[in-house]
């Protein structure tokens, strides 16, 4: 259903008019501007190689080629080599960033597309806009506009950080052209995109929009975010005489302050959690909360009815088989399974990534991977609930003052009738 549209719509739009008519000469002018002095569009501007942390890969940890290959198969140039306790990426690398995206322990970094980054600059257009566009550098071919995230391919984001994206905004699509992956020498990215968008959506029980057409890309930025601008435009135009200000920042400003909010809550979050289960395992080791993790508990936390629709599994023990050698724990670089003083293998679900690895070291198959309660990864926020509970104090508070103000205004009426009767009586 359409916005009612009011008065300031109104003039919001012939705001725009008025702008867009202050600004072709501009654009006539930068339009005879020689090429050289104009930002041109270099696919290489989006792409990073990535580096290695040996110290989480699972591979390396057990030494064993058997309990993880994912980066391995993913990498369409077979550039990676875990050779002697190390994992190291050749100067061939197509700088896809597969290998970040189903790496579990998220062993594969670089500096500007963590799922921390990409979910600030997808949920920042998606904010803006009433269109976001995940897209690559091959589909899109010139600079993108604001509300267009360009990534080395699609397969970048990872499944959970597919999960919360879909969770928290509902204008987010990708856009592909027909037969682009086809063409594409990124030969893994389309398979890899499509079965962590699928398992995204069914978690979180939304569609991903999909755009083939570039003349169909929807570019107005959102109602909220233009009505932002005006009113702070308004409201300060003859501060802005005099400081030179820029009021138009003022939805920019909002968008931020939303994306510093939720960078907040995760940070709470992981607060809540290490208070609750332990910052360090048995072994005194630190557990890593992985980002992508984080992310799904962060959207967990916004709708807890989701938990019932996630899939996921951790090891369980048995115990009666278990001869405590420690290889599980080993093999564990989140350091979610301990091993502890009494001997009894032990799991914290929140850092555990359902990669299965310590199942496969475990020779007396004293683990299992069985499907997990999802609920366990939503942390009570204590701050949440010492307001919600002072709130509640104060609403029963108000409720009792107000029948204590009823049982006084009904004594008041009732010695006012006496008094009434009484004054009838000796009449």
């Amino acid at each position: 259903m359409a916005e009612k549209r009011d008065f300031l719509d109104e003039l919001i739009d012939l705001q725009s008019d008025w702008r867009s008519l202050k600004e072709m000469p501009n654009q006539m002018v930068g339009s005879i501007m020689d090429g050289e002095e104009r930002q041109v569009f270099n696919p290489a501007d989006y792409k990073e190689k990535p580096f290695a942390n040996s110290g989480r890969c699972l591979r390396v940890a057990s030494g064993r080629t058997d309990v993880c290959s994912r980066c391995l198969d993913v990498c369409p140039t077979h550039s990676i080599t875990i050779h002697n306790k190390s994992v190291s990426i050749a100067e061939d690398c197509r700088k896809c960033g597969l290998c970040g995206a189903v790496c579990p322990t998220e062993a594969f970094s670089t500096r500007r597309h963590m799922p921390r980054q990409i979910y600030d600059q997808i949920a920042r257009a998606a904010s803006s806009y009433e269109q976001c566009y995940v897209t690559c550098t091959r589909a899109l071919k010139r600079l993108p506009k604001g509300n267009e995230v360009v990534l080395a391919c699609v397969g970048a984001v990872p499944r959970d950080l597919w999960f919360s994206l879909m969770a928290d905004y509902d204008n987010i699509s990708v856009f592909l052209p027909v037969g682009i992956c086809d063409r594409c020498r990124t030969t893994t990215g389309e398979e890899t995109y499509t079965d962590a968008i699928a398992t995204a959506e069914e978690w979180a029980d939304a569609a991903l929009g999909l755009e083939v057409e570039k003349s169909e890309l929807n570019h107005e930025l959102t109602r909220a975010y233009k009505r932002s601008q005006f009113v702070s435009g308004a409201v300060h135009s003859v501060e802005r005489l005099v400081t030179r200000g820029t009021p138009a920042l003022a939805g920019a400003k909002a968008v931020a302050k939303k994306l510093s909010d939720h960078s907040q809550r995760l940070n709470r979050l992981q607060k809540e959690l290490e208070a609750a289960v332990g910052s360090k395992s048995e072994g005194n080791h630190m557990r890593i909360l992985t980002q992508s993790r984080k992310l799904m508990m962060g959207a967990l936390q916004h709708d807890e009815s989701l938990a019932q629709l996630v899939r996921l599994e951790v090891p369980v023990c048995d115990h009666a088989l278990c001869t405590m050698c420690g290889d599980c724990a080993k093999v564990c670089t989140t350091h979610a399974l301990d091993l502890g003083r009494d001997g009894r293998v032990g799991v914290q679900s929140a850092y555990c990534v359902s990669c299965g690895a310590c199942t496969v070291v475990c020779e007396e198959g004293a683990l299992s991977m069985e499907p997990m309660d999802v609920r366990e990864l939503v942390v009570p926020d204590k701050d949440a609930e010492e307001i919600a509970r002072k709130k509640a104090e104060a609403k029963a508070k108000a409720a009792e003052y107000a029948e204590k103000g009823k049982r006084q205004l009904s004594r008041v009426a009732d010695a006012l009738e006496r008094l009434d009767d009484g004054a009838d009586d000796k009449r």
